[in-house]
């Protein structure tokens, strides 16, 4: 955790407990790979109490209460990347536990994958950091995508993904 630009631990928390106050994580890695999050043991007021992580980068939130989270970094420092939420209130967008809305792009070997929990992409359209349109399909039915053959160089694209329910978003990926 980050106060006042000091570097913390957490170990522990103050008597007063206030389940809308949220906490940054950052961290910092020597190498590149698959880290997990998880709760150690619980107790207290934390015992029967979710405790929500959420992934700023992928836009994923996980209750650590329910389960570890599994995530992968690049060499770094990510003073910013997860919040820590102590009720799904203040996280803005409900529960939690059912997350219909949920998509994850992801770039591998100059492919791009569009991911979604539950509910199916209905368009994919990625464009170039100018506004130029790069690729535009529409009618997939399916909760996964994989773009190969993207004629594109080392760059960040923006990729608008919209669902069968009309939810709109868009994910910026680095493409190299």
């Amino acid at each position: 955790s980050i106060n006042d630009s000091r570097k913390l631990t957490i170990q522990g928390r103050a008597v007063s407990f206030d389940d809308t106050e949220t906490i940054p994580l950052g961290y910092k890695s020597t190498i590149a790979g698959d880290f997990t999050i998880a709760i150690d043991h619980a107790d207290g007021l934390f015992a029967d109490h979710a405790v929500y992580l959420e992934d700023k980068t992928t836009g994923r939130v996980q209750n650590l209460a329910a389960g570890n989270y599994t995530f992968t970094t690049a060499i770094g420092t990510f003073a910013e990347r997860f919040v820590l939420h102590y009720s799904s209130k203040n996280l803005g967008t409900g529960d939690f536990e059912n997350l219909e809305n949920f998509v994850l792009v992801s770039v591998k070997d100059k492919a791009i994958k569009v991911t979604t929990s539950k509910e199916t992409i209905k368009e994919v359209t990625i464009f170039d950091i100018t506004g130029k349109l790069l690729y535009d399909k529409t009618k997939i039915g399916s909760t996964e995508l994989q773009i190969s053959n993207l004629q594109s160089s080392n760059q960040i694209l923006l990729v608008k993904v919209t669902l069968e329910n009309d939810f709109i978003t868009t994910k910026k990926v680095i493409f190299k």
